[in-house]
This record gives structure tokens, sequence and C-alpha cells, in this order.
């Protein structure tokens, strides 16, 4: 019978290290014979505590960690950048789309209940628990030929928009006159944010103003980008007197909208005083109503007392002789 392995994309020459393995020998890691127990589900057997669950354990969190250190040691970026970046690699679809490339349904098994399609990261997790146990060249091979493929490069790559037009702004800019571009931001006291598109001597290119300090970002950074793109731009950057005139226009603006913010407020402060007294009349008239409501009920109350004790002294009085013998008559 002809063995059968997994179907990986054939490479050149040997694989550097492990002893120089070649790729026909690394090819034999991953036969139908290595994987038979690492892609067979626990619910093939009948008995209990068998099956791969613990070839998925190392694949989600041993395999996954491994590849976590290759990055954390050769790719720039933050944290947070690093841990998007893992888990772009290890989702969902890009999983499934393994499991299809990889052609392993036919080394699958699992129960007849089991639906192998719904769980194909599962298994090709499974496959990644296995790869963890090799030896470290061989590991470090198939995580830079499979998990850091070509196809995920944009991954690492990607810069964001912002920033990357904060950048051609700076590159302008330095190609002009070799000054520098950066952004400056600054909280006022009411909550805004004022971002400024600085030159690296401290002259103010432009600013603009947001509630929003992304959105204070993007509006000078493309303020600046349209400034610096207009065929007169080393004028406008020698220009003293452009400088003054933008340090005026951005004063007038600050003092226009600290004008727009006050007239704002005033009339909030107006409509809130409004209501409050239209609330106050409400709340009076309700008060009003209430207490004529109380006078008319203990009024009831007091006819209702009267009445009661009118009957009561009436009940009270001795039967005169004349009425008594009427009801004897009566019941004769």
């Amino acid at each position: 019978m002809t063995e059968e392995y997994i179907n990986l994309p054939r490479v050149r020459g040997h694989i550097r290290g492990s002893n120089d393995l070649t790729y026909n020998e690394v090819r034999k890691l991953f036969s139908r014979a290595r994987l038979r127990e690492v892609l067979t589900h626990s619910s093939y057997y009948k008995a209990p505590g068998r099956g791969n669950s613990r070839w998925v354990f190392a694949g989600m969190f041993v395999f996954k960690g491994q590849v976590a250190e290759v990055l954390h040691n050769y790719f720039t970026g933050d944290g947070t950048r690093l841990q998007h970046i893992l888990g772009n690699l290890f989702s969902k679809e890009r999983l499934e789309r393994m499991f299809e490339e990889w052609k392993l349904a036919k080394f699958v098994r699992a129960g007849d209940g089991f639906d192998i399609q719904g769980h194909r990261h599962i298994f090709v997790y499974a496959l990644f628990g296995y790869v963890s146990s090799l030896d470290e060249d061989v590991r470090n091979w198939f995580i830079s030929k499979y998990i850091l493929a070509d196809d995920v490069k944009h991954l690492f790559t990607h810069r964001r928009r912002n920033r990357d037009l904060l950048h051609q702004a700076d590159e302008i800019v330095r190609q002009s006159d070799g000054r520098r571009l950066s952004l400056q931001m600054e909280q006022t006291a009411d909550g805004l944010h004022i971002a400024r598109a600085v030159l690296s001597d401290g002259t103010i290119l432009c600013e603009a103003t947001s509630k929003s300090w992304r959105y204070a970002r993007t509006k000078v950074t493309k303020m600046a980008l349209n400034l610096l793109a207009t065929p007169s731009r080393k004028a406008l950057l020698a220009d003293t007197g452009f400088q003054e005139r933008e340090r005026e226009r951005l004063e007038r603006e600050r003092e226009e909208r600290a004008a727009a913010i006050r007239e704002r407020d005033e009339a909030r402060e107006a409509l809130r005083a409004k209501r409050a007294e239209e609330r106050a009349a409400i709340a009076r008239l309700k008060d009003i109503k209430r207490r004529q409501s109380q006078a008319e009920a203990k009024k009831r109350r007091a006819e209702n007392a009267a009445r009661a004790a009118a009957k009561a002294a009436k009940e009270a009085r001795p039967m005169s002789a004349r009425k008594r013998r009427h009801l004897e008559d009566k019941k004769k």
C-alpha cells in the first residue's frame, strides 16, 4: 500500500537545521501513520479518554505561544498590534482554508454523529499541536512557511491611514526645505482637543479643534497635506507673513468658537431655567388640586359621620307605646 502524506506544498533543497533534513524526510513526519492519532476525534472511540483533545489543547496554547514568541522576537510594534496580528493568523476562516488546502478530510476520523465540516478549525489546531512537539528547527520552518506565509505579509506592513497621511506631509516638508512635521495635541478646559501641525523650528502650520481626539488629528493632518500639496508650498513655508496671518486666523477662529460656545451655554441655561419654571408651575397646580381633593374628602367624611351619628341617636331613642301597639297589630 502506498503511504499517503499531508498535502504540503513542495520546497526545493534541504531545510536548514535539523541535521539538514530533506523535504521528503520532513514530509514523512506528516504521513497518515503519524497523523492517525492526531486527527482522530474522541467521538470515534467507544472508550472514554482517547482522542486528539490533548493535541487540540497543544495547538491552541503551546503552538500559538511558539508563534507569539516568534512575533515578539522578530516583529516590531506594540503589544496590542502583535495581539491583533496573532489573532488574524489564527482566525477561524484561515484555519478552515488550511483544512481544505491541505486536504485533511481524508485523514480525519470521527463518530457518525460528529459534524466534521463545522469543526475543521479544531483538526487544524490538533495538527498544530503535533507540530509543537517536533524538532525546533522543523517547527520554525513550518511556522515561517505556513503560518507567516507570503499571503499574510500585509498584516505586518499595514499602517493606519492617519499616520500614512502624516508621513506624506512630513516627506513633502522634508523635501521642500529640510524641516520635519509633527503633531502636537492639547486639551482645553471645556474638553475640546486641539491638534497642531508643527514644523521642527516651532512654526505652526495649521490647527484643528474637535471633541474627538482622533478626529482632531485626522483633520489637522489633512489640512496640512492640502496646504503642502500646492505648487507654491516652498513660498508658503518661507513666507513669515503667512505664519502671522495663520496665527491671526487661528486666534479669530478661537474667539469665534469661544463666543459660539458661550452663546450656546447661555441658550441652554435659559432653556433649563424655563423648563424648571414650567415644572414648578405644574407642581404648584398639582399641589392646589391635591389640597382641594383632601378638603373635599375631609368634608365628605364629616358629613358621613354626622349622618351616622343622627342615625345612631334615632335608633337609641325609646319606642313609644303607640308605635309598639302598631307593630304588634301589624304582626297579627
